[in-house]
């Protein structure tokens, strides 16, 4: 029976009609605790699967708990796909492996595999063996791509013909029971099933019913190797303004296509980690992850950054008798090395995001160089001018005030050059530069600053 406009689910808008709003949440909590199944059923059912995981990030571990048994057979397995991996992780030890594979009936093969990747290989099995045969190859074959690869995230339903039939012999299959639901394009294969073209529905709709195929594809098209990773692909995307994108395997036949809603979620989760990854944060790190698991992924770079931090002060170490001499060096000496920290950050910023956008390479890489030299040569005069003011209107001393202006100078110009050769030099060396170029950008601008600093005011004042 068709769906009436009456019949239709409305998903509230959740700046509109309050849903996931600290109401909306009481609201939840309230129905949970007075124990009614059908309360809390009538306020989650209208919520979209995206909205409904966010409500269990909002919960409690024993709220998500109660809600899920409370949902019972009515849990949508859509949401599986929209929670991060420790949530998911733990919504999948709720639901159990009959939960879990009842699941993975209902959901596409991509965000099937993308539950079950992080269980136990004993767990899988459980799973998979209560999935009808059909589905369970379908799985498994996806389970075989590596992680973040086109593979794994390929749509596995697609339309694929020979380019010698007609229009008409085309509508005739795509009315067929076996056809795919929903589909964009008709991609033309040749006789061992390589896509050679393809046909845009609408260019298929007017043409004439004796035209061929062949003569209505479109030839132009990028083909995306089943095992090219997700930053590869993403660029790809992003680059030519694809819309979708056929998929094949280590013979050039078709198995898959990307599309592009699939390819901004992995853009958006790549940006996502590279903001964390600049504040010294890994991508696994989420609001939901244990305490434990958080404080260790914390304490690997943050012990790197003690290591850096003794390292600065050994090189103040070198210039204690100069600091106990004229006060003044502890006063002004932050703020040479901040003000080049910040200045080396800004660089990195750019360039570890050009890196992974490819517009960073070796055939501009001394251009950018020089780019970044002018800039910064040109910040460090600035600031030096106004650093230097500020020391001679405040300690009245000339020769103090050249210190700290040179010393400014020296070092914006240092942490322009390190904030460009260090990422580029770890991406080079294998190491993601969005992870570790940080740590050692400031440390590079820590002790040229402090070494910059002290060095010129125990020559100039000292001597």
């Amino acid at each position: 029976m068709a769906e009436t406009a009456s019949d239709a689910k409305t998903v509230p808008a959740p700046d509109v009609r309050g849903v996931l709003t600290p109401i909306f949440l009481r609201q939840v909590l309230d129905a949970l605790e007075d124990g009614g199944g059908a309360s809390v059923k009538a306020l989650v059912d209208p919520l979209h699967a995206a909205d409904l995981a966010h409500l269990l990030g909002a919960m409690d571990a024993g709220d998500r708990r109660a809600l899920v048994a409370a949902l019972g057979t009515d849990f949508d397995p859509e949401v599986l796909s929209e929670l991060d991996e420790d949530l998911r992780t733990e919504i999948v030890r709720l639901l159990g492996s009959k939960g879990i594979a009842d699941a993975v009936k209902e959901l596409d093969v991509e965000d099937a595999a993308y539950v079950l990747e992080d269980l136990e290989d004993n767990e899988k099995r459980e799973v998979l063996a209560q999935v009808p045969v059909e589905d369970r190859a379908q799985v498994v074959d996806a389970l075989l791509f590596p992680e973040a690869s086109a593979g794994r995230l390929m749509h596995r339903e697609f339309l694929a013909l020979p380019g010698r039939l007609t229009v008409a012999e085309v509508f005739s299959k795509i009315a067929a029971p076996e056809a795919p639901e929903d589909f964009q394009e008709i991609y033309v294969v040749d006789d061992e099933q390589r896509p050679v073209g393809f046909v845009a529905l609408s260019r298929l709709l007017r043409a004439t019913a004796g035209t061929t195929l062949s003569e209505i594809a479109s030839t132009e098209m990028t083909v995306v190797p089943a095992v090219t990773d997700q930053k590869t692909f993403a660029y790809l995307f992003e680059h030519y303004h694809l819309n979708s994108a056929p998929v094949t395997d280590d013979f050039g036949r078709l198995v898959g296509l990307l599309s592009a809603g699939s390819v901004v979620e992995v853009l958006q989760e790549m940006h996502e980690s590279e903001v964390l990854a600049l504040g010294g944060v890994a991508d696994e790190e989420s609001l939901s992850a244990p305490i434990l698991k958080t404080t260790r992924l914390r304490f690997s770079w943050l012990f790197v950054n003690l290591l850096t931090a003794i390292l600065a002060s050994i090189v103040i170490g070198f210039f204690e008798n100069s600091l106990q001499r004229v006060v003044a060096l502890a006063i002004l000496m932050p703020i040479v090395a901040s003000m080049g920290g910040n200045a080396g950050t800004q660089t990195l910023t750019i360039v570890v995001r050009a890196l992974a956008t490819k517009a960073l390479n070796p055939a501009n890489l001394w251009r950018v160089i020089n780019r970044e030299l002018l800039i910064g040569t040109a910040n460090g005069i600035g600031f030096a001018l106004i650093a230097a003011g500020v020391t001679w209107v405040w300690f009245k001393d000339p020769w103090l005030a050249l210190v700290i202006g040179s010393a400014m100078t020296i070092n914006m110009i240092a942490a322009a050059v390190a904030g460009i050769l260090v990422p580029v030099g770890l991406e080079r060396a294998g190491v993601d530069p969005a992870v570790s170029s940080p740590v050692f950008v400031t440390t590079v601008t820590d002790v040229v600053g402090f070494l910059s600093f002290l060095g010129l005011a125990t020559w100039i004042l000292l001597r």
